[in-house]
């Protein structure tokens, strides 16, 4: 068996890869079910049905992992000649919200269906949402039509304890009256934000404006009307419906500029050094296009509001890559004379050993970087490498950043017991690479995973609770400071659950009905369900039996 493993992280338990023997006609499965419109019942036909099998792993053994099928005239499905395991069901059509089967609202896991052999299931009922529509009208100071914006709605999303802005859940642009309209939106709580297409422009060069006094320019604006995105006001989008008036009056403000050149070498040719001034420290994210330096280096960035930046440069040719970043702090005066370096991206090496020696195939081991914050996320974002015969692996062209290491693909039951760069443990401190390239990484790998099992109940109804999501919360500081050491599951039809190759320490076990992705990051959101949790504590090897009780939606 082969099982994804995440340093600091949840370990996804996966199917085999030595060859199985084909399985017997009269031991395939089936599942029957039917697909409606959740506002009016009615049936949807031409359904995109994906059945995922949630315990292979791919590859050249694997057996196949998703299976296609689409609803009739009467919105029915069925799928037949299934191979025992556990899958997904997911459903999709256009003008409505993807769902899950037995998943509460959109975004959500679902239930997973465990098949046995010769099992047949019936009444696999999904029931679609229809997306909504959000409209309404820009102008400016003075009344007229504010036409060219970019009109975005941003939902608030759970990172590692702290909301923030990240996900774009649909755009639009403003034509010449002013007026926007984004659809196929999925039903919930959004920020509207619209943006002036020259929003941190580049200033012309030779056209040095940055004397004038004084300077103002329309801003990132947030419904009703604020450039603070901390006193935004959320909208509620409701299914199949259109939310309208969602009007917006902008207003220029005082900007500065952002002045400065970049060295280090400037690579030649045709692709140019991208520039990105983006704000840190605040829930909402995004929103600036990324700009250019001239040839010489040089960057004038105008329309630059008062607030607390990240500076940051690249430059990649898909080979090799330059990089530089630095905080910048902007206040009603401009910036200048900033001097940015640009440095090589930095090659990481390192070496997988086993816990006793022992003899473990680890060709479908992959190693990769994940940036520990925002910050991150402009340079790339993730660096990985395949393990190789001799068990080493080369990560290149890491931006300057810190990072979280993680591995993927290893065998079932195995989990990443330590990991050192020197004298750094980099399971506590991360790959720091803000101060120059670290010692070669030196990742100890254990098969003595420990096993979590159990099933959940409905406390009302005293009986299971299919599509309920168990978590697995740590306790210890530092690793509930780290997403990945948190594991997450839905119980299946039966209301069962199995986290397998779990890492051994210190956990709280909990089981919601329904929970937003990520709350559970959360330290002020778990404080009122710490009563309804299973503490448990795991060493290695150890197989535990776990019953929760499910906490209802409505707590």
């Amino acid at each position: 068996m082969r099982a994804c493993a995440v340093i600091t992280a949840a370990c996804l338990s996966l199917g085999a890869q030595v060859p199985q023997p084909p399985t017997r006609p009269e031991d395939l499965c089936s599942v029957e079910g039917t697909v409606t419109n959740a506002a009016t019942g009615a049936p949807v036909r031409k359904a995109t049905i994906l059945v995922g099998r949630t315990d292979v792993t791919p590859g050249p053994n694997a057996l196949p992992r998703n299976y296609t099928t689409a609803t009739d005239a009467s919105g029915t499905f069925a799928m037949k000649d299934l191979e025992p395991g556990k899958y997904r069901i997911t459903v999709s059509r256009t003008g409505f919200v993807s769902m899950a089967y037995g998943a509460r609202g959109a975004n959500r896991s679902g239930t997973t269906l465990s098949l046995e052999r010769g099992q047949k299931i019936t009444g696999v009922n999904v029931r679609l949402t229809p997306h909504g529509v959000v409209t309404g009208r820009i102008v400016d100071e003075d009344g007229e039509a504010a036409s060219g914006l970019s009109v975005q709605l941003v939902s608030l999303q759970n990172r590692q304890g702290r909301q923030q802005g990240n996900a774009v859940a649909g755009v639009g642009n403003t034509n010449d009256l002013g007026e926007y309209r984004i659809f196929g939106v999925a039903p919930g709580k959004y920020y509207l934000r619209a943006t002036p297409r020259n929003n941190f422009e580049v200033a012309p060069f030779g056209q040095d404006r940055s004397n004038s006094q004084p300077e103002e320019d329309y801003v990132s604006t947030y419904f009703p009307g604020t450039s603070n995105p901390a006193a935004a006001t959320p909208i509620e989008v409701t299914s199949g419906g259109v939310t309208s008036g969602i009007n917006l009056s902008l207003s220029k403000v005082p900007t500065v500029h952002v002045k400065g050149s970049i060295s280090g070498g400037l690579p030649t040719g045709r692709r140019q050094i991208q520039i990105v001034l983006q704000p840190r420290n605040v829930n909402f994210s995004g929103g600036f296009r990324p700009n250019f330096v001239d040839a010489s280096g040089k960057f004038d960035i105008r329309g630059v509001s008062p607030g607390q930046y990240l500076l940051s440069a690249m430059w990649n040719d898909g080979t090799r890559s330059l990089s530089a970043s630095m905080p910048i702090d902007v206040g009603v005066s401009n910036v200048e004379n900033i001097a940015m370096e640009l440095r090589p991206g930095m090659d990481i090496s390192g070496r997988i050993r086993i816990e006793g020696d022992a003899k473990t195939d680890l060709s479908s081991v992959n190693v990769n970087l994940r940036p520990r914050d925002n910050n991150g996320r402009f340079f790339g974002g993730t660096a990985g490498a395949r393990v190789k015969d001799d068990n080493s692996f080369q990560l290149r062209n890491a931006g300057a950043s810190i990072y979280e290491l993680s591995v993927f693909g290893l065998p079932e039951g195995y989990y990443v017991k330590s990991v050192r760069a020197g004298q750094i443990d980099v399971l506590v401190n991360g790959v720091d690479l803000t101060r120059g390239a670290v010692e070669p990484l030196d990742v100890l790998l254990s098969p003595n995973a420990a096993t979590v099992s159990g099933a959940v109940q409905n406390a009302k109804t005293g009986q299971p609770a299919p599509g309920a999501t168990v978590v697995l919360v740590p306790r210890e500081k530092e690793r509930r400071e780290q997403q990945q050491y948190f594991r997450t599951v839905t119980t299946d039809q039966n209301g069962a659950y199995t986290f397998r190759s779990v890492v051994p320490g210190e956990y709280q076990a909990f089981a919601w009905e329904d929970i937003e992705p990520g709350a559970y990051t959360d330290a002020e959101f778990l404080k009122p369900f710490e009563t309804k949790a299973e503490a448990l504590t795991l060493r290695e090897s150890d197989r535990k039996a776990v019953s929760l009780t499910m906490i209802p939606a409505e707590q």
